[in-house]
């Protein structure tokens, strides 16, 4: 019992580290371009590397710890999907404005995205006068 409570545990802490390099390794992605464009500097892309290289490190170490990939069974695989599902949860969760929490959280990335990208800067700095459409 102990065995497979702590596998399950296992797998679920992967999953979240996981799903955190992967949102680390994606802004990674993001600020190189933007370095490449001039509109962000180094220290944004070294954050995204920290906060995707980290992450990775201690899945893997994680995976090592508990045997490799060799000895993974399908309790570590449930608790593996166990951190998506519980982010799905959050993502439908409706907040007090009636939208949803995962609408809040992709606004908030495309906001972001759009700076670093550096993507309204040809029109002056694009506030709520026009069209957003036409500065893409």
């Amino acid at each position: 019992m102990t065995k497979l409570l702590i596998e399950s545990c296992a797998g679920f802490f992967t999953g979240g580290l996981a799903l955190s390099a992967a949102w680390g390794l994606f802004w990674l992605a993001i600020s190189l371009v933007g370095r490449i464009r001039g509109t962000c500097g180094w220290r944004i892309v070294f954050m995204s590397l920290v906060g995707g290289g980290v992450p990775l490190v201690l899945a893997i170490a994680l995976v090592w710890g508990i045997g490799g990939l060799e000895r993974m069974t399908s309790v570590f695989a449930v608790g593996f999907l166990g951190m998506p599902t519980v982010l799905t949860g959050l993502w439908l969760r409706r907040m007090p404005d009636g939208q949803r929490a995962g609408t809040h959280l992709a606004a908030g990335a495309r906001h972001l995205m759009e700076d670093l990208l550096g993507s309204h800067q040809g029109c002056g700095g694009c506030d709520d006068r026009h069209d957003h459409r036409a500065c893409r």
